[in-house]
């Protein structure tokens, strides 16, 4: 047994839980990744009935006037939580208190400075519906 390195009970316990630890995370990056990706393929699909201002969808909300539509995330752009509903054009995140402007997704009171994800949303003639992705909207610059 002379030149060998003997692993004590405690090192081989830490280094067993390093591992378990590193494959938790990892799975975890995997599975909400895989997650992201599905959300962002699935597609909504709304009446041109749609109320004038806020409509609330769960992981999205929709933002009626005379214009259009527009779609933003219901995520707070601060921690990640969801923002909740309002009766003004003012919504606001229940975690730490953050203010967005319904018609632009703009954060006017913080902690969030970042504006809420805007996303896909276009209105389909053919079938006279509107159609919203979960996806980064592509801004068009004339």
């Amino acid at each position: 047994m002379e030149g060998q390195t003997v692993l004590s009970r405690k090192s081989f316990i830490r280094i067993l839980g390093g591992l378990g630890t590193g494959l938790f995370v990892w799975l975890w990056h995997r599975l909400s990744d895989d997650q992201s990706q599905k959300d962002s393929r699935t597609t909504y699909r709304h009446g041109s009935d749609i109320a004038m201002g806020v409509s609330y969808y769960g992981k999205y909300y929709l933002f009626r006037d005379q214009l259009g539509v527009v779609a933003y995330s219901t995520t707070c752009t601060h921690a990640g939580c969801r923002i909740g509903r309002a009766n003004t054009g003012i919504l606001q995140c229940g975690c730490h208190g953050s203010q967005f402007d319904a018609a632009t997704g703009k954060a006017i009171k913080g902690p969030a400075i970042q504006p809420l994800q805007k996303f896909e949303c276009n209105f389909d003639a053919k079938s006279g519906q509107w159609i919203v992705k979960c996806q980064p909207a592509k801004e068009s610059y004339v």
